[in-house]
């Protein structure tokens, strides 16, 4: 069977490239055959990069210069390209070498108008179906674009709230109402769809769980920078209590503290700053730690799968996530509840509980992906 997956392989983030690689791979091993879209919405296109640079934490506070003196905001956008060129680099040699792309496409005409040739089109994991994340309801991701009379399906999909506007609700029920099978990721995303109307929706593992440590381990690669035991902090969000937090939790355990940064000036106040490591150096970094501090989904993910322990904080927005992992492995006690409180760090997590519960809802998971290509 031939299918056509759509996901959002083209952020620039660790997590997003792994869990397209993990969703292809998943499929291959049932033995279909992947081609995923390569698709890139506006706002992940290079001007609409540069002007989030403008408008955000490290430029936006200059706003009314930038009104003031334009000129000096286009000389600038020069160089920000090519720091986000650099910064992008490690992320599109991944996907090169490791991803099935289709021809790219830049709008969602170009999609319609000359879409993939399968036999199955799926809508994969990540934020897929976020109308914030996407700054709008994005038809290719709801599958806009397949044929009439073309299975439709979603696997491991994620709205990444709790709920949705009002605007959304005629879109998604509309959109969702011709695939044959629809899974997600996040007890809350099926509960908000089965409030739509679809009461047949099915939780699954996000993608990167489905791979073993022993899987991941395959492609995996370490920085030779980083040498003996080490405390591994991956932080999207600003949060200087966390990094401190981390700093402690090292200094209690008598680690190395390493961050994994996508910023050269962010330095931890102590150890090694890992600025946009290869994505297989990531998988490496996070399978040699021996303690991780994260607000990221698939940093928790990664930790749960690998039997590192861990704390998680909960991010200031689409927190439902590590929730939703958290709950479903028994290990709510690991989101941090207090910075001052390091007593979590010399908590045992039983892991092997844990990996118990991952291995039956990997079961179950493959089993309704092999249903929904079937």
């Amino acid at each position: 069977m031939r299918v056509s997956l759509i996901t959002l392989h083209t952020v620039s983030n660790y997590g997003s490239c792994l869990q397209a690689y993990a969703t292809q791979t998943m499929m291959e091993h049932l033995g279909h055959q992947v081609e995923i879209v390569d698709y890139y919405r506006k706002n992940n296109q290079m001007p609409s990069k540069i002007e989030q640079m403008f408008e955000g934490n490290a430029l936006g506070h200059l706003s009314a210069l930038w009104d003031k003196a334009p000129w000096l905001k286009r000389g600038l956008s020069k160089p920000i390209a090519a720091y986000i060129h650099s910064h992008d680099r490690r992320f599109d040699e991944f996907r090169l070498r490791y991803l099935h792309l289709s021809r790219q496409y830049l709008d969602a005409a170009q999609l319609i108008s000359d879409p993939p040739i399968a036999d199955v089109y799926c809508t994969g994991s990540d934020q897929v179906w976020n109308s914030i994340w996407n700054e709008g309801f994005e038809g290719p991701y709801f599958l806009d674009f397949a044929p009439d009379g073309k299975r439709r399906i979603a696997f491991s999909a994620s709205i990444g709230r709790e709920e949705i506007d009002d605007w959304e609700i005629p879109l998604m029920r509309d959109a969702l109402a011709k695939y044959y099978a629809i899974s997600m990721r996040e007890t809350s995303g099926v509960e908000l769809v089965k409030r739509l109307g679809f009461s047949d929706v099915q939780l699954v593992l996000d993608p990167t769980l489905l791979l073993s440590r022993e899987s991941w381990g395959k492609i995996a690669t370490h920085p030779k920078q980083i040498d003996g035991p080490y405390a591994l902090i991956y932080q999207l969000n600003d949060n200087p209590m966390m990094l401190a937090f981390a700093a402690e939790v090292a200094g209690e355990l008598g680690l190395k503290l390493v961050k994994i940064s996508y910023r050269p000036f962010d330095i931890p106040r102590a150890g090694v700053n890992v600025v946009v490591p290869d994505v297989t150096d990531f998988i490496g970094l996070f399978e040699s730690a021996s303690y991780v501090v994260t607000d990221s989904f698939h940093a928790t993910a990664f930790a749960l799968n690998f039997g590192v322990p861990f704390t998680a904080v909960a991010p200031p927005r689409f927190g439902t996530r590590i929730a939703s992992i958290l709950s479903l492995t028994h290990t709510q006690e690991r989101q941090l509840v207090n910075y001052g409180d390091l007593s979590m760090a010399k908590e045992p997590i039983d892991f092997s509980a844990v990996h118990s519960i991952l291995e039956k809802n990997r079961d179950a998971s493959i089993s309704f992906l092999r249903y929904a290509l079937s």
